[in-house]
């Protein structure tokens, strides 16, 4: 295999960018990644003359230029356009927003999102990022890969942040929570993304039946509450979560 040093040092500072919910130092980089200063140096400016990270006054992290390769991907990606008619048909029969989320790190990436013309406006358009922690989407997933991922996966975080002071701030307060949604098989969250706003998930497996995505179903508050009976929904997403893992396998 040829050997090509700083493709493989710059793809190495790009993952580990993309690793983290803050901005890392050059130093820092330098040290995780056994770079020698100057290489790192030389390879994080043409990383920022390219738009692939973006310095800022506490470090480096991801620039735009990561997010359109990352888009181009996700056009030609088979789970996008398996979903997508799926995801739109939930959305029409709901008269609601649907997504489909993948985990990429600690986040949930929405990767796909169709919505009614009667449906709410929600925070979740292709490319968008949330605490997987936060979103449905991302617990949906969350709760069927193993404990020891999860715990691998937020061991490192000092604290969780909130959108509207709700949701967990601990991984002992999340891992309650994925094991209430690990028994009922799908996934729910109030206001914790967007206040008002209410969203069912429901997990899609891969061949080998591990969780490699999930679709979202976003209502209004009004409509979908506490004492809302939610099976009806909730059957709904179920059977189009179904739907694409039977396409994937």
């Amino acid at each position: 295999m040829a050997e090509v040093p700083s493709l493989r040092r710059s793809i190495a500072i790009l993952r580990h960018l993309a690793s983290s919910n803050r901005p890392i130092t050059a130093g820092a980089l330098v040290r995780a990644l056994e770079i020698p200063r100057s290489s790192a140096y030389e390879l994080l400016t043409v990383l920022e003359e390219l738009g692939l990270v973006v310095r800022t006054e506490s470090g480096y992290v991801l620039g735009a230029g990561v997010h359109e390769l990352g888009s181009s991907y996700l056009r030609t990606n088979p789970l996008q356009r398996l979903a997508q008619p799926i995801v739109r048909q939930l959305a029409e029969e709901t008269s609601a927003t649907a997504q489909l989320a993948v985990i990429r790190g600690w986040e949930t990436v929405y990767v796909l999102k169709e919505q009614s013309l009667k449906s709410v406006a929600v925070i979740t358009a292709t490319g968008v990022r949330m605490p997987s922690y936060l979103t449905a989407t991302g617990r949906a997933i969350l709760a069927h890969l193993p404990k020891s991922e999860v715990l691998a996966m937020f061991q490192s975080e000092s604290g969780f942040v909130t959108r509207t002071g709700q949701g967990p701030t601990t991984v002992k307060a999340l891992n309650a929570i994925l094991a209430q949604d690990r028994r009922a098989g799908w996934a729910i969250e109030h206001g914790e993304v967007t206040p008002g706003i209410s969203t069912i998930a429901a997990p899609v497996y891969d061949v080998l039946s591990r969780p490699i995505a999930a679709i979202g179903l976003s209502l209004a508050g009004d409509v979908l509450t506490e004492d809302t009976d939610t099976e009806p929904l909730v059957n709904k997403v179920l059977a189009a979560a179904a739907e694409v893992t039977a396409k994937l396998r």
